[in-house]
């Protein structure tokens, strides 16, 4: 970088849209608080012979009181509008007549109720006639399939907790962690894999309260978005034809509408623990505790409140059950040993946990009902996630293993308010949305000596074979000999800090990387590492550079961070764990054992015949684990602030209508490492801004030729008294050459560091803030025979970064563009007859602050390493080489999408619909691919050479899916209704890599391409009756396309052919879920959710030659055998006054079914890999592998799990 690229600012309007955006979400947040999402309740008024009544509605709550109401009009019509979701009475009362009322009237999100009334003559004033509510089972008003779970049977339901709700639709494929074919890193990153109708995972609008919850970064949700039981009053679910105030989605909208308080006091308690009984549900160790609790606040008349949570704790995050085979202790000659084939580290058979999972959350809400009309809310939402999942290369040892954290914060708020006229009511809804992650191992030191063990294995003890030291053994430390093995030298310090890929940590010091560069020298005499007071010399005339009187100790540029007890490594620490595979855990300590490493033995003679009695399994090559550290490092954070209005009118009697603006403002840090220990090589990804990290002086300190004085004694050195001309890092101190200054290689950003402005705002940032606008107009027709709706929804994005481009301003985010940056003369440094410019007698160079311009004018060149182009004489091409080369950039735009929604529903009958919806949607890139290395373009070279060649592109567009959904709902007679309906996706500009070359670079960018197509049919069928309420789901569907996810294309070799669509992974082409509610004798609640899925796809091993390989021609041809599971849930309640006491068990998977999640290719099953792969097992000559090296009980699902609870209800 120049040091003009500071002054390469770029001028966005839209960050000062951004600044005055904040300002005001920060204020509105603090003066407003907020409803849930809302629905419509309409019908007419009659007597008894049908003439229309222009009586009174009135909606009630729980207590009697009044919520909102309305008049009907002459012809008896009335309409409510902004009806929050939930169960109300409505009372219908006219001068005459008989008051009626329906009891346990649901409102559903976007729906509308109609409900109408014959009332009654009266003779007697105040009669009342009370009917209860039947949910219609076919809604006339919906133009798509929507399923609504409320809180009862969400609380009724077998389920862990709410996201387990997905899978209770047909048309869902969640990829359980270690399926086949499933995304790698999403279960290391704690993300949940889910398929809608044939899309790919993340194409879900994730809601709470109608505000988005999705991670920008990585898409999706996972463990770290967990809402607890008993803050969810309903959950909605559309698959597909969703209205266009939905957006961000090509699948589904999934809103969770949250709990508050009401008139009466509630109190909600449950345990559930997985029972002792049983050794498999002991090493669950499954203990999870619900409270929730609400009402109306004291003093306050309106104001209510709710709390909940849930902590959630497993011991062990899997337990499989292993072979009976194992390592026998003291077994003389290993004759058992050899026979069983069994390494030594296999010594426990049966059953064995791993990993462990705990996730906390904390749900608050307050509302407060100024008046029927004016509604204020405030809720608060805080998770706590941290697991340790499972990996088979660390099956029998896993401390250098990752630990995941998710941790979120949400704050919520909105005011909503119902016009007088009754017929207009608008909504502010704003969040502020904070996801952090971190991914890490700890720190470790297994013998306490004071060397953790990530020093031990990178610096050996002694000149051995391992070359590490024992981080078991307190009396083994790293150290090295003389060359005639007189002298030993301690080793102390881990090099000289992260600008040299090590991280500088010395013994004593606090857990963090240092910088040895900013450390004043000094005469290390017992050879370690670190200055020793007493011991080693230190001659401040010689060594005393900052004056300060005493040796200074490097900087500490970077703290391990502290969390859940333990110090946390960074990417500097990690060693790599292929040093430590299979048997090196027990070679090891021979070769560490200092008689062999002295007396040059011979180590093939002993370890040579693999059928030697204590050695015999040195030949076994297994890839299990036994030291160094797992392959990535990781953390980020996303801030999310949103603001959405929107404002709904009923026009007229059939015309009601909804406008709205939805305003996303991220702020995305996020770095990431994999094979840290690859040091330059390894695979680094940042969204902070790139920055020379030379301190203020902005040079780097082998270069640094020191600040310049007036050298009044003409001694050509520094002396006190004499002044400074120019104090490159402003310091005010005289700075030597080639000493660092202050911040240097401490890996932050320090002022006056140089560094690349991608977002225009003339400051240095370590995040990335790319903005989401979207503007929605929905409308709703309402006719006795038809209900249309239709919307239009206009998305936009801007990246907020600047772009590679061509030198006409055109993007060309695929192929960097470049000038020579030499002047009017054209002449560069490295060119003939180049003049270099005079610095005169006042030593100030151009480029110096003060400078004046040169004694000789002919050697000023204009334009000169200016960082801006000259057109008219600078040289430009795309070849890279060129001498001062500048890169070409253009700030980003908005990126625009317009989508129509359109959708009807045909009355034909009372009890019988015919449905049609189309519309388009768009969905933004996860942003981990569009600002992939982004950051580093400046430099395209070091860029390609150091990412893998792999970048993002901030010109991609969103994704698109085009879908029709049509069928038939139909009641048959009062407790049955069915419905089928046939649904088609065709999914183009979805994210793939592209491969580029230029010069002798190859790489490959982020972009629009892949493609795909899903059809399908769904079937449902739904029973509502006095003692048994049942929902049968059947999806016959077929999901295609170029590409299994949006990472895929990295890392492929580019193919110079059309691609093709192949069954997906994710595909199911039988889904069908029934759920069970009834009453057994005894007063026994049950409920049952039943599952079966077509088998997985997977593609086929076939013999060439002699040797196995995959059947690429045929990808995802064959399929496992099918997934089937039933769970119930038994329940007895116990009632006292207002207390209700339940016992009772969940069973999950009870007919114990082991169900393939992974199958070997060869053979297509999960138990035998094939004849080929068995035959490496064993001792002979060529065979590398044990007896449970094909023992994998993790190709199978969980075996049945049975959880006792207990549960208290106070109301």
């Amino acid at each position: 970088m120049t040091s003009t690229r500071k002054q390469k600012h770029m001028e966005f309007s839209v960050f000062q849209s951004k600044v005055l955006i904040k300002g005001i979400l920060f204020l509105i947040l603090f003066s407003f608080s907020f409803a849930g999402t809302d629905g419509t309740i309409r019908g007419k008024i009659t007597d008894e012979k049908g003439d229309p009544l222009p009586g009174q509605v009135i909606v009630l709550n729980e207590v009697g009181d009044v919520v909102t109401g309305t008049s009907a009009d002459f012809d008896g019509n009335y309409i409510i509008l902004n009806v929050q979701v939930g169960l109300y009475d409505l009372k219908c009362t006219m001068i005459g007549f008989k008051t009626q009322k329906i009891q346990d009237v649901s409102v559903g999100m976007d729906k509308t109720l109609w409900l109408n009334f014959v009332l009654e003559e009266s003779v007697i004033e105040g009669e009342e006639v009370v009917v209860t509510s039947e949910k219609a089972l076919v809604e006339k008003g919906s133009t798509s399939k929507k399923i609504t779970v409320d809180q009862e049977a969400i609380e009724a339901l077998p389920i862990r907790n709410v996201t387990e709700l997905y899978s209770l639709q047909s048309g869902v494929v969640k990829v359980e962690s270690g399926q086949y074919g499933a995304i790698p890193d999403h279960e290391e990153k704690g993300l949940e894999e889910v398929h809608v109708r044939g899309g790919r995972s993340g194409e879900i609008a994730y809601m709470i309260d109608g505000l988005y919850i999705r991670n920008p970064i990585y898409g999706g949700i996972g463990n770290g978005t967990r809402l607890n039981l008993f803050a969810v009053k309903e959950f909605d679910w559309q698959p597909g034809g969703f209205n266009a105030e939905y957006g961000d989605a090509m699948s589904a909208v999934s809103n969770m509408h949250t709990n508050s308080g009401q008139e009466k006091f509630r109190y909600k308690f449950q345990y559930e623990l997985s029972p002792p009984s049983q050794e498999y549900d002991q090493l669950r160790g499954y203990n999870d505790y619900n409270m929730g609790f609400g009402g109306k606040a004291p003093f306050i008349d309106g104001l209510y409140y709710w709390v909940s949570g849930q902590k959630t704790s497993n011991d062990a995050y899997r337990v499989y059950d292993m072979d009976n085979l194992s390592y026998i202790e003291n077994d003389l000659g290993n004759i058992n040993n050899i026979e069983n084939l069994v390494a030594p580290w296999d010594n426990q058979s049966g059953l064995r946990a791993f990993g462990f999972d705990r996730t906390d959350d904390v749900f608050a809400k307050i509302n407060y009902d100024f008046s029927p009309n004016l509604k204020f809310n405030l809720s608060y939402w805080e998770v706590h996630a941290h697991r340790k999942g499972f990996s088979q290369r660390y099956l029998y040892w896993d401390e250098g293993q990752n630990e995941l954290f998710r941790d979120t914060e949400r704050v919520t708020a909105e005011i909503n308010h119902t016009l007088k006229s009754g017929k207009t009511f608008y909504t502010i809804r704003l969040s502020n949305f904070i996801q952090d992650q971190f991914i890490g191992s700890r720190w470790i030191d297994n013998d306490r000596d004071g060397y953790p063990d990530w020093f031990e294995w990178r610096h050996p003890s002694g000149d051995n074979f391992a070359g590490i030291s024992d981080p078991f053994n307190e009396y083994v430390v790293p150290h090295t000999t003389s060359n005639n093995g007189d002298t030993l030298y301690y080793t102390r310090r881990d090099g000289l800090g992260p600008e040299n890929w090590t991280s500088g940590w010395y013994y004593g010091a606090n857990p963090g990387n240092y910088n040895w560069e900013s450390a004043e020298d000094f005469y290390d005499l017992n050879g370690d590492g670190m200055y020793t007071p007493g011991v080693d010399g230190w001659d401040a005339s010689v060594h005393d550079i900052d004056g300060s009187g005493s040796w200074t100790p490097p900087e500490m540029v970077e703290a391990a961070e502290y969390r859940d007890g333990s110090y946390w490594l960074l990417p500097e620490m990690y060693i790599d764990f292929e040093n430590f595979i299979d048997e090196d855990v027990f070679l090891n300590d021979i070769y560490l054992d200092p008689y062999y490493a002295g007396n040059g033995v011979n180590f093939g003679g002993i370890f040579g015949n693999n059928q030697n009695n204590d050695f015999y399994f040195t030949e076994w090559s297994e890839g299990f684990v036994f030291g160094g550290h797992d392959y990535f490092y990781s953390k980020s954070r996303a801030e999310t602030n949103e603001i959405r209005f929107d404002l709904t009118s009923q026009i007229s009697d059939k015309w009601r209508t909804r406008v709205g603006v939805d305003l996303k403002s991220h702020k995305l840090d996020f770095y990431e490492v994999k094979y840290p220990w690859l040091q330059g090589e390894a695979k680094r990804q940042r969204f902070a801004e790139q920055w020379d990290d030379f301190g203020g002086d902005g040079t780097y300190w082998l270069d640094f030729e020191g600040d310049v004085f007036d050298d009044v004694n003409s001694n050509n050195q520094w002396d006190i008294g004499e002044v400074l001309i120019q104090d490159y890092d402003g310091d005010g101190q005289y700075d030597f050459p080639q000493t660092p200054d202050e911040g240097e290689g401490n890996g932050i950003w320090d002022e006056g560091e140089d560094y690349d402005d991608f977002n225009g705002d003339s400051q240095w940032n370590s995040f990335v803030e790319p903005m989401e606008l979207a503007l929605y107009w929905q409308n709703t027709f309402e006719v006795p025979w038809m209900v249309v709706n239709a919307g239009l929804r206009f998305d936009g994005v801007n990246y907020n970064t600047k772009i590679w481009s061509t030198p006409d301003g055109k993007y060309s985010a695929t192929q960097p563009w470049f000038w020579s940056d030499c002047g009017e003369d054209g002449l560069c440094p490295d060119d003939i007859g180049y003049v270099e410019p005079s610095c005169g007698d006042d030593f100030l160079c151009p480029g110096m602050d003060g400078y004046e311009g040169p004694d000789n004018n002919e050697y000023l060149d204009p334009g000169e390493g200016d960082g801006k182009w000259q057109s008219e004489y600078e040289e430009t091409s795309d070849e890279f080489g060129m001498s001062m080369s500048e890169v070409f950039f253009k700030e980003s735009e908005w990126l625009y999408k317009v989508s129509p929604r359109l959708g009807f529903s045909h009355v034909i009958t009372d009890e019988a619909t015919f449905t049609f919806n189309y519309g388009l949607y768009y969905q933004t890139p996860v942003y981990e691919n569009v600002y992939l290395n982004t950051n580093r373009q400046e430099d395209p070279e070091t860029t390609f050479e150091e990412t893998e060649g792999e970048i993002g592109n901030a010109t991609m567009t969103a994704s698109r899916t085009q879908s029709y959904e049509f069928g038939f709902n139909i009641q048959v007679g009062q407790n049955w209704a069915y419905s089928i309906m046939g649904w088609v996706k065709d999914m183009d500009q979805m994210v793939t890599a592209k491969s580029y070359r230029s010069g002798i670079y190859e790489y490959q960018v982020s972009s629009n391409g892949d493609y795909g197509s899903a059809r399908g049919i769904d079937f449902t069928l739904e029973n509502r009756g006095q003692l048994i309420n049942t929902m049968v789901q059947y999806t016959y569907s077929q999901a295609k396309a170029n590409g299994d996810y949006d990472a895929a294309a990295f890392g492929n070799v580019w193919v110079d052919a059309p691609s093709q669509e192949y069954t997906m992974p994710f595909d199911r082409t039988h889904d069908l879920t029934v759920t069970l509610y009834t009453f057994l004798p005894f007063g026994i609640n049950a409920s049952m959710t039943g599952f079966y899925q077509s088998g997985f796809p997977f593609t086929p091993e076939i013999m060439d030659g002699d040797k196995p390989r995959l059947d690429l021609l045929n990808k995802y041809s064959q399929r496992s055998t099918s997934y089937k599971t039933v769970n119930m849930s038994l329940s007895k309640d116990v009632k006292y006054k207002d207390y209700s006491v339940s016992l009772g068990l969940n069973i999950y998977n009870v007919f114990d079914s082991r169900n393939e999640v992974y199958v070997y290719p060869l053979t297509g099953n999960a138990y035998d890999p094939g004849e080929y792969y068995t035959d490496e097992v064993g001792l002979d000559e060529g065979r590398t592998l044990s007896s449970a090296f094909y023992d994998r009980p993790w190709y199978y699902s969980s075996p049945r799990e049975i959880n006792f609870f207990m549960r208290i209800d106070f109301r």
